[in-house]
């Protein structure tokens, strides 16, 4: 009898650590879409990166610090934005520089 519980035991044991979760948490599948401000944020950090501070753009090479973010805010540039590109990359420089 001592026998088949340490069988059963270590079989129990064996299959509870080689079996994964069905439901593990993970970030795939739904529920992690951009909204609002997150996606605005992340927009204008795309727009920074691929308009202004590419290779041949007005601000390649330089860094961005929080004077020159106010200097992008308050001036129109150089480079021609959408709307909603400007509105995008002005939050993403107020709320990174804490403008």
């Amino acid at each position: 009898m001592k026998l088949f519980v340490l069988i059963a035991g270590a079989a129990t044991l064996a299959w509870t650590f080689s079996t994964t979760p069905a439901q593990a948490s993970s970030t795939d599948g739904g529920g992690n879409a951009e909204t609002g401000d997150t996606a605005a944020y992340n927009m204008g950090k795309r727009v920074y990166a691929a308009k202004l501070a590419c290779t041949g753009c007005p601000m390649a090479g330089k860094s961005l610090d929080a004077g020159m973010a106010r200097q992008l805010v308050s001036s129109k540039g150089s480079v021609t934005l959408s709307a909603e590109e400007t509105k995008a990359l002005n939050l993403y420089l107020a709320r990174r520089f804490k403008l």
